[in-house]
């Protein structure tokens, strides 16, 4: 009994292991999806990087917190991609539904795809799905951006008992990559990216010691890229000073 316990422990570890490390065979052509509100659809294409193997590839939006939504729908739900081919599912918006979110900001959402791969005959293979998860952005009309619109730039770092606080007075999610007082070194505390929501806050661990005087900000774009800007700071606040070069 208690090998064959060990044994399920084992199993599920490397389970988890191989899904964390390895990449998965139904792939979006990209990492985040902006959604206007005068579009009735965005056209996503899948691929399957196996070259092999036929997929199943099952795709679906959820909210803010996971949830499934009848706002934005992903169409198909189900579609077979065969091996080492593409296919595109849409995201459509149900517009007696899109209505009734914030028009005065964006609305976050999550648009998830699933490989299945088939069943295989061998009982003994072990056959995960792999999971892929993309920030999905909704953008009322109010707030529609043009290409020269630059609101990264008036997210601010406030300087708190030595830690920092993100504020962001723009209708946009701003997701920050990296905070440093240089463009080599992060600074203490922040290790990961973080999203700072519309028209909010977000207090940081991350630690700006009192005699830095410049901060670099990094940002993702709409389209996936890292932008740095520059700020400086004095003994409370630091502030968009220019931009600096795309990574």
């Amino acid at each position: 009994m208690k090998n064959s316990r060990r044994s399920r422990v084992i199993l599920l570890a490397l389970a988890a292991a191989w899904s964390q490390y390895s990449p998965a065979a139904v792939n979006v052509d990209r990492t985040r999806i902006i959604m206007d509100a005068p579009q009735k659809t965005v056209a996503i294409t899948l691929n399957n990087d196996d070259k092999t193997t036929p997929f199943l590839a099952q795709s679906w939006v959820t909210d803010a917190d996971g949830v499934r939504t009848d706002a934005l729908m992903a169409l198909p739900p189900l579609q077979r991609i065969d091996a080492g081919q593409k296919s595109q599912v849409r995201i459509t918006q149900v517009r007696g539904l899109t209505d009734k979110l914030p028009q005065d900001r964006e609305t976050l959402f999550w648009f998830n795809v699933r490989g299945v791969p088939p069943k295989s005959e061998d009982d003994n293979v072990l056959q995960l799905a792999m999971q892929s998860q993309l920030k999905l952005f909704y953008r009322p009309k109010a707030i529609i951006r043009s290409s020269s619109d630059q609101p990264e730039r008036k997210l601010t770092a406030e300087r708190n008992a030595g830690h920092l606080t993100l504020r962001n007075p723009t209708p946009y999610y701003i997701t920050v990559a990296w905070l440093g007082a240089d463009r080599s070194h992060r600074l203490s505390g922040f290790s990961e990216g973080v999203m700072v929501p519309p028209l909010g806050s977000l207090p940081l661990k991350a630690v700006l010691p009192a005699e830095t005087r410049t901060l670099w900000v990094g940002y993702i774009d709409d389209y996936g890229g890292l932008q740095m800007n520059r700020y400086t700071c004095d003994a409370l606040n630091c502030a968009f000073k220019d931009a600096g070069a795309t990574s």
